[in-house]
Formats: C-alpha cells, sequence, structure tokens
C-alpha cells in the first residue's frame, strides 16, 4: 500500500475484501495504529463500495463490488501516529439470519514523519 504522512488528509484510501459485497448493510474499515489504537470507519464517515473495476497502484487490479474507498478524514492520521499500521474490510449484512460478518485480510501500510514535523 502506499506510504501515507502524518496528518494527510484527502487521498482516497482502497482496501481490497477479495470477496462481493454487494449485500452489505454496513461496510466498515478497521484501522489499527503502531500503539495499538483501533479506528473504525464506517459508511457515515465515507466508506463505499467501489463498484467499477480499476487498476490500483499498489494493490493492482480491483474487482468491481468486492473493495472499498475511503477518503482520508482529518484527525484519522495525527502527528503521534508515524509507524506501520494495519486495515481490514469489515462487511456486514443484517439481512441474513443470522447477520453476516465477514473480514477481508489484513493489510499492512506505513505513515511516515513529514520533513516540517
Amino acid at each position: 500500500m502506499t506510504d501515507l504522512f502524518v496528518e494527510e488528509t484527502g487521498r482516497t484510501f482502497r482496501a481490497n475484501a477479495g470477496f462481493v459485497m454487494t449485500s452489505n448493510t454496513e461496510l466498515s474499515l478497521l484501522f489499527t495504529k503502531p500503539g495499538g489504537t483501533t479506528v473504525t470507519k464506517t459508511s457515515s464517515d465515507g466508506v463505499v463500495l467501489g463498484t467499477v473495476a480499476v487498476t490500483d497502484d499498489d494493490l493492482g487490479a480491483l474487482t468491481a463490488n468486492e473493495y472499498v474507498e475511503y477518503p482520508i478524514e482529518s484527525g484519522l492520521i495525527t502527528t503521534s501516529d508515524a509507524g506501520q499500521w494495519a486495515v481490514q474490510v469489515l462487511y456486514t449484512n443484517t439481512g441474513a439470519s443470522p447477520d453476516d460478518k465477514l473480514y477481508g485480510a489484513i493489510a499492512y501500510f506505513t505513515v511516515l514523519e513529514r520533513a516540517d514535523t
């Protein structure tokens, strides 16, 4: 995955689940910071299903409906968050009985210091 920088915002972050997620009632990204703190981003934070096939510079070919996109918001990556992060897609479908909760593979990326910090 692309390296990010502390306090970076606006970049579109993609994560591949590797399975079809069209029946979702919620899509989440579970970010784990270097210190072990987990931050969950959901549809209300801008996590959306990628509905067209794309080629990502870091992830390669992504199949429509098998990946999510999230515009990195202010406050997610603070100046104290440099280091290795983990991220995982969580697909939820409450229309199934029992509820479906499926997890994508864990991916790792690095958050780097900036020259001015």
